[in-house]
């Protein structure tokens, strides 16, 4: 399956994957927002996105992905080695 709606990624300025998950989007040409701050903060309870109602992550340090699960419900995502998996699955472009 082949995507075209950009991914959300929730994470730090500083974190060194954040910017390892930055470099694989623009890499590979894939659209991308990024929403930066704490992801557990920035979904939970009173944070500018809780109305999403998404589950915050766990762990809530790594850099998050806002992604659609089976079917079509957004859900956070943490592990780059499956999410690096999946983007080679739903987006063309260099790998």
């Amino acid at each position: 399956m082949l995507q075209k709606e950009k991914v959300t990624l929730i994470g730090a300025p500083p974190s060194p994957y954040t910017r390892k998950m930055i470099a694989l989007l623009r890499y590979r040409h894939i659209p991308y927002e990024i929403i930066w701050g704490n992801p557990g903060e920035l979904l939970a309870g009173e944070g500018p996105y809780a109305d999403l109602n998404i589950e915050p992550p766990k762990p809530v340090l790594l850099p998050t992905f806002l992604m659609r699960d089976d079917k079509g419900n957004l859900k956070t995502v943490t592990d780059s080695t499956p999410i690096i998996r999946r983007l080679e699955d739903e987006f063309e472009g260099r790998s």
